[in-house]
Order: structure tokens, then C-alpha cells, then sequence
């Protein structure tokens, strides 16, 4: 497991508001790229999927443009990242241990049979556990990755929480996703259109421009 921020995942907590988990290199941004770019300080984003060098590279830059720090790989095989199960939540469990965040988000299990895997291992990371040095997550959402519109099994999620951007945050999620040029697509595309998706999104809700989650558990003090 590598880490920007911390190689060696020292046992002190390092406490972050939120904790995006994101499947592969570029997730992350698409899916919450403009609450990354509200709220930088607070956010951290572990990635589950080994990235190539190009990738790495890409992903850096984006990053930059979004304005956090805070990265951990967990060099997991790209297209694999579910094949061991109680291995992934292992990990995941020693990020969220080490970050202690107050909001998870994690992916929406879509037909990407990585993007299932990382959401299913991100609700059992979240679950409420008998062992004291386990981490519960107070508030725990789903994040919405437009690039796939199939969804391999029924869930009862619904887009329900809604976070405003301003003009800003759209401009550098659209500059973060073009960062990703290896993984361009041509044409008419979710990645080519962020702030067409943002405006719809926020129009349907009478603000400008917003991202849409989906809530599984809030707890607030």
C-alpha cells in the first residue's frame, strides 16, 4: 500500500473530514471532483487500482487542479480489485482506521465489476464493529460515476443529497477531468460534458450547478 501522505500508514490516526474511495484513477474526479474542489482541505481520496505510469501522471495533475494532498493506493490489480474480499475491506478498514473521517463516499456499484466490488467493500468497511480499534463512519454516501448507465443488480439508492458548486468548482473539475487524456473519449461523452451535468443536476434543484449522492447512513452530533 502506497501512500502520499504517509508510506509506511503509521498507526497514529490522521483525522480528514472525507474520504473518497475511488476505484480507479480518474473516479474520483468524475464522480466527486466538484465536492473534492469545494473542499479540499477536508478531503482525502484512496484509489484501489494500480495505475500505470501514464495514469499516475494524470491522475497527479488532476489532483493539483483540484487542490488536495491526501492519496493512498492500495496497488491492487486493475479489473481484480474484488478477487480477495476480505482482503480489500482489510485495507480499507487500515485507511479509514488511519484517516477517521466523518463522511465515506464511496462508488455506485454499477456494471464495472471493480466498481461493485469497491462499493460493496466500502459498506462492510462502514459497518459498526465489535473490535475497539475499528473506525465507524458516522455518514456514509454513494457517489454518482455517469459513465456507465447499466446496472448489474437492483439497489434501493436514490440520488437524494445534493451539493451546490459554484462556477469555480465546476471549471476545475472540467480541467481535472481533462487531465485524464488517456482515458479521453471521443464524442458525446459524460467526461466531455461536466458542466452540462452539473448544471442539470443543480437546475433540477434550483442552484446553478451540483454533484448528486446518495445517502446510506448519516449521524450527526
Amino acid at each position: 500500500m502506497r501512500s502520499s501522505h504517509n508510506p509506511d500508514l503509521s498507526p497514529e490516526p490522521v483525522p480528514v473530514r472525507r474520504l473518497i474511495i475511488a476505484p480507479h484513477a480518474d473516479d474520483e474526479t468524475l464522480g466527486c471532483g466538484g465536492l473534492i474542489a469545494k473542499y479540499p482541505d477536508e478531503c482525502a481520496v484512496v484509489v484501489l487500482a494500480r495505475p500505470d505510469g501514464v495514469r499516475t501522471n494524470e491522475f497527479n495533475a488532476a489532483r493539483d487542479m483540484l487542490g488536495y494532498k491526501r492519496t493512498y493506493f492500495l496497488d491492487l490489480r486493475d479489473g481484480y480489485v474484488g478477487d480477495d474480499m476480505h482482503d480489500l475491506v482489510g485495507r480499507l478498514d487500515a485507511v479509514i482506521a488511519l484517516c477517521q473521517p466523518e463522511d465515506l463516499y464511496i462508488p455506485y456499484p454499477s456494471m464495472h465489476q471493480d466498481h461493485i466490488a469497491a462499493y460493496e467493500a466500502g459498506i462492510r468497511a462502514a459497518r459498526l464493529s465489535m473490535t475497539t480499534d475499528h473506525w465507524f463512519t458516522p455518514s456514509v454516501f454513494v457517489y454518482d460515476i455517469a459513465a456507465y448507465d447499466v446496472n448489474l443488480y437492483p439497489t434501493d439508492l436514490r440520488w437524494n443529497v445534493f451539493e451546490v458548486l459554484g462556477q469555480d468548482e465546476v471549471e476545475r473539475k472540467r480541467l481535472a477531468m481533462a487531465a485524464y487524456s488517456s482515458q479521453a473519449v471521443i464524442g458525446p461523452h459524460p467526461s466531455n460534458d461536466v458542466e452540462h451535468s452539473a448544471r442539470a443536476i443543480g437546475s433540477a434543484r434550483r442552484v446553478p450547478w451540483a454533484e448528486q449522492f446518495a445517502l446510506v447512513r448519516e449521524v450527526r452530533g
